[in-house]
């Protein structure tokens, strides 16, 4: 009987970049061990013919830019640790030239470079095109050879702009270093590696595709190795990782990791980490360094990062010299490593064809492993043949161990080509496929192609396959152990929550492809539910906390003064048998600090920081505007908010008002700024339940809508705090109209305003707010409204009618009170008087003051049908004059006898009897990958109307996140 050993996963793609093929190499067969012969099945390897790309060694298909477009492989920023690309040391320039290479710098750089590399693909683009289209129409030989000529010369200009550029930015770091100039002592060797020289243009013609992108990535971190820090690689922002989480989780000093592995080799800082090693000393091909590079390669500002650099790792090679392993060795090397103390197993071994092989339940079936899987994760690669596995597999449940299969995805979050996946298969229990038990359901992805390694030869390399997926998984673990030991004796909930916290990806839902998701890192280190947590709250240092409930500190919103009183919450959160605790600081002083609440010195998680907030702030509906907030290193915060051109539907149509907004805070929130263009009326009265820039709008909104009669131009406003529970506001906006371009007109009322002078307002606005409760939220405005040309909003088309304009007082009182249930009921009232200016100026003027008011109500509930779905429904009475005359001054005949003409006031009530109310039901609710599903229903109703109901809409709208 003969069987075939499986051998390691992945391949490293620098090693075989230089290579036009592959050739397959047949595995060896070792002697028949009698422990598996019962077996009776081959077992195909892994290695030899292994091409992870199918074919292509450019797992990024066609094209030259490794990154899809941007050498940016933090798809926007080259910033993955927010703020700082070296949060353990504050500087990015170990040399004393006097010139910090700033973050701002050194991704400046890199977005120029990709701008020029562009270029460069474009010319090899042509360098393919051009001949073939040349052929294409009958060119001569020589006539096609001049045109691949020529553009190969173009192809070495476009690399000289390259070097040029590099050598400005570089070129003293390089020879602080080596000693040489920048092209002796980067370019050279560079070029050297992939045959190529300026002399001849040819070579630069030659490289195949897959040389071209290991090119850019040669000089991609050939050029980092010149900061003095360590690499930025795209995996870290995919996976939502950076390395003051690591230090603020422990960065794995208290965790064990088992590799089961090639053996480690040629690297110093990993052979500080390996505190074991077993089985076969003849295999060293470079995976296992590869693989534990990943996980505990040191944060000392040279090479790669891991994600646990502090963790220890015992590791066992089950590889002969032959690199191949039977189940026996597998089986050996997990007993092994078990009893060396790991509590999280790395294997990156599989068999050809299945993402999960049948024979693992015999392996955790047998006792010695069963009894070492009672406090183990084992974390598998999924394999690198780009099959779905559709067989199932018989599985002990009563064993079940603590399992995670990780495949690949490119940098974008797309599946690998080479990756396997878990497709219908199912752990099958007597035969039956129980709920929970598909393989999708312990399926999750990361990043695997083209990652930054230590090669096993002392220096670093690329390498792709899900053998380099599954260390970022296993490492996300040794953190989950590191700060929370006791959860290494409960490994099916360390398994929960990283497939709980997975991003989800392909089909809503665990599918055939992706599973549970692309793991998080910073969500698996973070509460799952905030809603499900116990809190405490804690200040100044006392080690007295009050017990606070998520409804409630929900309920009462981020308090500034929190910053100024050191506020954290502790907090617990209950897994499964067990739990975990957080301490959340949510006071700037307490960033990068420790304390000794929970019987142990642990530093602050201010990585959870933003999440609380978010989760608290995230109550607010139906807002057409988008947020974004970030906080400078310095505790300032900066807001921006953003709209659409098209707001919201108004009676007479679309009403158009670009919004935009910054705000900027002290880090105590004791004061703001904030400035911008737009719905003046919703950034400076803005309240609480009212979040639609159409309750703010004079025609159809009730929340303070002369407000709204100024907005829609520059507005500014400052606030500050004057106790715990009040802060203070004065704000200013105006608003030009131009009639021709005012959307909300029909077609001929604007051409019947086109000659009227654009109406212009301007407006004050004063306001307090107060937190009378935790659940309750009180404001009063006062606002100034000055009409240059119009009265409420009115104008005529004569201008000597209204050419002083009017001045108007508003008072409005708010008020939002948080419910049981997840509802907020908000409510809002306003009161005008109005009087036109320069009286004996104009011929309309107001006979004494003109009273009108507004208000509006909305009642919010989160999670009606669905966890995460809400509905709002609304009512508001827009702008209504109560009472009011108007007096008219024109010429009139004064003696018919006569003639005589003279100047006559006549009075006429302008009280509006047609009282409006309009009503509104709005529901929404998230639907796969980021999109959503929303219906609304609109009815106004008016109290002159014959058919009481004036008008109605109803929609629905479906959008869909890719």
């Amino acid at each position: 009987m003969r069987f075939e050993q499986f051998s390691q996963v992945g391949m490293s793609a620098l090693a075989i970049a230089m290579l036009s093929s592959v050739s397959p190499v047949s595995a060896q067969s070792l002697p028949v061990d009698p422990t598996v012969l019962r077996q009776e099945r081959s077992v195909t390897p892994h290695r030899g013919a292994l091409d992870p790309f199918r074919g292509a060694l450019d797992p990024f298909r066609g094209n030259i830019d490794p990154f899809r477009g941007s050498l940016d492989p933090f798809h926007g920023s080259l910033d993955p640790f927010r703020g700082n690309l070296d949060p353990f040391r504050g500087n990015l320039d170990p040399f004393s030239d006097g010139k910090p290479l700033t973050l701002a710098k050194l991704g400046g750089f890199w977005v120029d470079f990709d701008k020029s590399l562009q270029n460069v693909n474009q010319r090899w683009l042509e360098l393919t095109e051009a001949p073939a289209d040349a052929q294409r129409k009958g060119k001569s030989a020589s006539e096609i050879q001049k045109i691949v000529d020529d553009q190969e010369k173009k192809i070495v200009a476009e690399f000289a702009k390259l070097i040029d550029n590099s050598e400005k930015f570089w070129g003293q770091r390089v020879n602080q270093r080596t000693g040489k100039s920048f092209q002796a002592g980067f370019i050279d060797g560079l070029y050297a590696k992939y045959g190529l020289s300026a002399s001849d243009p040819a070579s630069f013609g030659r490289l195949t595709l897959s040389q071209r992108t290991q090119l850019i990535f040669d000089w991609y971190d050939g050029l980092n190795e010149f900061t003095g820090v360590d690499h930025v690689d795209h995996w870290m922002r995919t996976i939502n990782w950076n390395p003051t989480l690591t230090q603020r989780q422990g960065s794995g000093a208290d965790s064990v990791i088992g590799l089961l592995d090639a053996a480690v080799v040629n690297d110093v800082d990993i052979a500080n980490n390996l505190t074991s090693t077993g089985g076969y000393k003849d295999s060293a091909s470079g995976h296992g360094t590869a693989v534990a590079s990943l996980l505990v390669a040191a944060h000392d500002g040279k090479g790669i990062q891991g994600i646990a650099p502090n963790a220890s790792v015992v590791a066992y090679n089950p590889f002969d010299s032959s690199g191949t392993a039977s189940w026996e060795d597998v089986r050996a090397g997990i007993v092994d490593l078990k009893r060396r103390g790991a509590s999280v197993v790395n294997v990156s071994l599989g068999v050809k064809g299945w993402t999960l092989h049948s024979e693992w339940n015999n392996i955790f079936s047998n006792p010695a492993v069963a009894a070492a899987g009672n406090n183990t994760v084992f974390v598998i690669a999924a394999g690198n043949d780009g099959s779905t596995q559709t067989k199932n597999i018989a599985w002990n449940m009563a064993i079940n161990p603590a399992l995670i299969v990780v495949g690949s995805v490119d940098p974008s979050g797309k599946i690998s080509d080479f990756s396997n996946r878990p497709g219908s298969a199912c752990l099958l229990q007597g035969g039956v496929c129980l709920a929970g038990s598909k393989l999708a359901d312990r399926f999750v992805v990361a990043p695997g192609e083209l990652l930054l390694v230590s090669d096993g030869k002392g220096g670093l390399g690329r390498a792709s396959g899900t053998s380099f997926a599954a260390p970022l998984v296993s490492g996300t673990i040794a953190l989950l152990h590191d700060r929370w030991p006791w959860l290494a004796n409960h490994p099916k909930e360390s398994v929960d929550i990283v497939l709980s916290t997975a991003k989800d990806l392909g089909a809503p839902g665990t599918d055939e492809v992706y599973g549970r998701g692309l793991v998080d890192v910073e969500a698996a280190q973070s509460p799952i539910n905030f809603n499900n947590l116990s809190f405490y709250q804690f200040r100044d240092g006392k080690n007295k906390g009050t017990s606070r409930t998520a409804a409630a500190i929900k309920a009462g919103g981020v308090k500034p003064a929190w910053e100024a009183n050191g506020v954290f919450f502790y907090a617990f959160e209950d897994i499964g048998a067990t739990y975990r605790d957080f301490a959340i600081p949510v006071s700037s002083r307490l960033v990068g600090q420790t304390t000794r609440i929970g019987g142990s010195e642990e530093y602050f998680q201010d990585y959870i920081t933003d999440r609380l907030t978010d989760w608290i702030n995230n109550e607010v509906p139906f807002t057409d505007v988008t947020s974004f907030g970030t906080r400078d290193p310095n505790g300032w915060n900066y807001s921006f908010q953003g709209s659409s051109p098209a707001n919201y539907v108004s009676k007479s149509g679309v009403a158009s008002s670009r919004y935009t907004s910054v705000k900027v805070s002290d880090p105590g929130g004791r004061f703001g700024f904030s400035g911008g263009h737009g719905s003046g009326g919703r950034a400076l009265g803005g309240q609480k339940g009212f979040n639609l820039t159409s309750d703010y709008d004079a025609g159809n909104g009730g929340v303070n809508p002369l407000l709204g009669l100024a907005s829609g131009g520059a507005f500014m406003g400052a606030d500050m705090a004057i106790g715990g529970a009040t802060r203070v506001g004065i704000g200013m906006t105006e608003r030009t109209l131009v009639h021709s371009r005012d959307l909300a007109l029909s077609d001929s009322d604007r051409n019947q305003l086109r000659e009227v002078d654009p109406y212009r307002a301007s407006a004050l606005n004063l306001r307090v707010t107060h937190k009378a409760s935790e659940a309750i939220t009180l404001t009063l405005d006062y606002t100034k409204l000055r009409e240059a040309n119009g009265l409420l909003g009115v104008q005529s088309t004569e201008a000597s009618d209204l050419r002083g304009g009017s001045s108007s007082e508003t008072a409005t009182f708010g008020a939002s009170m948080d419910l049981p249930g997840n509802m907020t009921f908000a409510t809002s009232m306003s009161a005008a008087m109005t009087r036109t200016n320069g009286r004996g100026r104009q011929a309309l003027s107001t006979d004494g003051a003109v009273l009108s008011s507004a208000f509006a109500a909305s009642l919010t509930k989160r999670g009606l049908m669905g966890r995460r779905d809400i509905v709002r429904i609304a009512v508001a009475q827009p702008l209504h004059i109560e009472r009011g005359d108007l007096a008219f001054t024109g010429a009139q005949i004064v003696d018919r006898s006569t003639g005589e003409l003279g100047d006559v006031t006549q009075s006429f009530d302008i009280s509006d009897n047609s009282r409006r109310f309009i009503g509104e039901l709005l529901y929404a609710a998230p639907i796969v990958a980021g999109g959503e599903i929303s219906f609304f229903g609109r009815a106004e109703y008016n109290a002159a109307s014959k058919n009481a109901i004036d008008g109605m809409v109803i929609g629905g709208r479906l959008r869909l996140g890719f």
